[in-house]
């Protein structure tokens, strides 16, 4: 390890040691409050917003230990500032690296395609029903597991919810890998264009619907996805 080197472990630590100490600190005055922080901020929520609906159903506890688990996020503030969906990005990209380092990309992507098929076939009906091609883009961006991978960037709806924009969630942390030497073949396009691609396009075959993508951007990251009737 060179003097350098030596210099940026003992500052990283150093920083990882005060936020720890810090980090605990919140949770030990947040814990015995989450039950009442949970309740007080699910109101303020529901009087912003103009409701009088009980948003969380009682779940004031867990609601309190989430948004407790989200203030103590945002002081993680080494070797970078963590956001909400840095656990999903992680744990996608060691899937997804360990898929191209093993060859094995085509056997997941037909894994995770098949996995969604009960899933994602009953929207045919709805859509039948309906005429609404909408619902087919909804049920591929309404569930919260991509809303999550998301959150950082936000997304945006056009065309009545026939097209969502985002920004590629993986860039941050790819860029802090590679200095680590992990995941240092994959690039946010490479991800875009081989991994999320081809498993929409499968999942579009399951809504019986087409799924057009804009041309990867590597300047604003912006990645644009409509629904089309297949005729």
């Amino acid at each position: 390890m060179t003097d350098e080197e030596r210099a940026r472990e003992d500052a990283i630590m150093k920083g990882w040691f005060a936020f720890n100490d810090y980090a605990k600190s919140i949770e030990d005055a947040f814990k015995p409050k989450a039950a009442e922080i949970g309740r007080a901020v699910a109101e303020l929520v529901a009087e912003r917003i103009g409701t009088s609906e009980n948003l969380i159903e009682d779940r004031d506890a867990e609601f309190g230990r989430i948004i407790g688990n989200i203030v103590r996020m945002f002081q993680m503030k080494l070797p970078y500032y963590h956001q909400g969906n840095d656990a999903l990005i992680k744990e996608q990209l060691k899937w997804v690296d360990f898929a191209f380092a093993t060859n094995r990309v085509d056997e997941m992507i037909t894994w995770d395609i098949n996995s969604m098929r009960e899933i994602l076939s009953e929207r045919v009906y709805w859509i039948e029903q309906t005429g609404d091609i909408s619902l087919a883009l909804d049920a591929v961006t309404t569930p919260t597991c991509w809303r999550d991978l998301v959150v950082a960037e936000g997304f945006e709806w056009h065309d009545n919810r026939h097209r969502v924009s985002y920004v590629s969630p993986y860039k941050r942390i790819l860029e802090k890998g590679w200095k680590r030497g992990i995941w240092t073949t994959l690039t946010e396009q490479k991800i875009h264009e081989e991994w999320t691609i081809p498993r929409f396009l499968g999942y579009a075959g399951h809504l019986q619907v087409k799924f057009v993508f804009s041309p990867w951007n590597e300047v604003t990251r912006n990645i644009e996805m409509s629904v089309e009737p297949l005729t």
